[in-house]
Formats: structure tokens, sequence, C-alpha cells
């Protein structure tokens, strides 16, 4: 079933055109070359995601700094009040003027050396790493968002697959900044080589100032790459 607008054309395209007034759209999409046999969020960084617990600037660097340095990268996050901030920052350069305390997107604008990265470019936030573009992907892959301020979000669908012959187990998790820092799972998939796409009928619904990831483990080591997307509604309206 696909939905449709009052203008007959599909819900996602019209609120990317802005034909719908207080909802926008988020896709997130996330690679983890190692998942293992215990549950690993899917995202570039590897291992379980580690969340900044203070705001701070954000810095980028490179693993192969002669030939990144001077590129540029777009940010996008959140910044300490959780609203959705963004800004360009240079490769081996100064820290960011915003100060962010999520970040979900890192994006290479310019490139110094050919047209991508060469090394890995690492963004760092409270001394922990946020983001990680592999080398010559130019983005990074992270499953992972927080919902800002004054938002709601709609889960309406996500994916997920395998590199190998496996058995996966995958969840969606939700953690609200208030309610103790508990994780809790609003979906789960288990799967053997085939990749999976839901759409959610029902929409799974996840308030301000909570982050969604998806995890993954695996009955023997492979890459698993997934995606989530979502609807955002203003709480607050204008």
């Amino acid at each position: 079933m696909s939905f449709v607008s009052n203008n007959n054309i599909p819900l996602g395209l019209a609120i990317e055109k802005g034909l719908i007034n207080n909802f926008s759209s988020v896709g997130q999409f996330g690679y983890n070359p190692d998942v293992g046999t215990s549950f690993e969020t899917i995202t570039s960084v590897g291992g379980i995601y580690v969340y900044p617990t203070a705001s701070s600037t954000a810095l980028v660097t490179s693993s192969n700094s002669v030939s990144d340095n001077g590129g540029t990268v777009l940010i996008s996050g959140l910044d300490q009040n959780f609203d959705l901030a963004s800004e360009t920052v240079t490769i081996g350069g100064s820290a960011s003027t915003t100060t962010f305390i999520r970040v979900f997107s890192t994006r290479m604008l310019t490139a110094n050396t050919g047209d991508a990265n060469v090394g890995v470019i690492t963004t760092t936030v409270d001394s922990k790493t946020v983001a990680s573009i592999p080398v010559g992907y130019g983005s990074n892959l992270s499953c992972i968002y927080t919902v800002p301020r004054n938002k709601k979000a709609w889960i309406i669908s996500a994916s997920i697959g395998m590199s190998k012959q496996k058995e996966l187990e995958s969840k969606i998790m939700t953690k609200g900044i208030n309610n103790g820092n508990v994780w809790n799972t609003v979906g789960y998939q288990s799967s053997f080589s085939v990749p999976v796409y839901r759409k959610f009928e029902i929409p799974i619904l996840v308030e301000e100032k909570n982050d969604i990831e998806i995890r993954a483990k695996a009955d023997a080591t492979c890459s698993v790459s997934a995606s989530f997307s979502i609807i955002l509604e203003d709480t607050v309206q204008s």
C-alpha cells in the first residue's frame, strides 16, 4: 500500500517537496564490516556506538593527513539544546564553532586529493568518535538518529542485509535521555542469508530526544548493512 497526499503524490515525495506543513523526513543507512556473535550497532565506527554525554565542539581528522587535510566535511546533528544543527568543518583544521550533543551525519563537500577521502575521516565530540567515513566513501555509514527537540518521529520502514550465508538477528532500539538511559527494543527481526525490508503499516512512534539505532549479531563474523526511514512531525507548530 502506498500512502498518498491530498494531491495524489506519494507521501514521502510530498513531504520532501514541502507540500505537507509541519512534517519532514529522514533516511539513515549504516554498515558494519565486522559484526560477530554479540550485538553491535550498524555503523562504520564499529562495536556498540557510544554517545556524547556532554555537548562540545566537533573536530575532524584523517588517518592520512597529507592527502586529506584541507578538505571539508559537513557535520549534521543536534546542538546542546537538541535542536537541528550543521556546520562545515575543515579536515585537520579548527574545531567547529557549533556545540554538538549528537552527530548522525558527516559528508565530504570538498576533497584535498582526488574526488574522495584517501584516509579514514574521524569526527570526535566529547572525546568520543561520533562518525567515521571509510576510505573512499565520502560519507559516514551510521544507522543511528536522535529525535530533535519539539519533534516526534515515526519509523515507517527498516532494512537489514548481510554479506554471507549466516543466521542474523537484528533489532531497532530506542533510548530516551530522561528514562535513565535505558535501551528499549521496539522492533526485532531474524533471518538466514536473506536481506529483509519491512514497511510498518503501523509506524513506530519515538518521542523527542530519543536515540534510535539498529543493532545486529550473527552466528559468525560477517558484514552487515541496515537502514531506516523516518517521518518527523513538529510538536510545536507555527
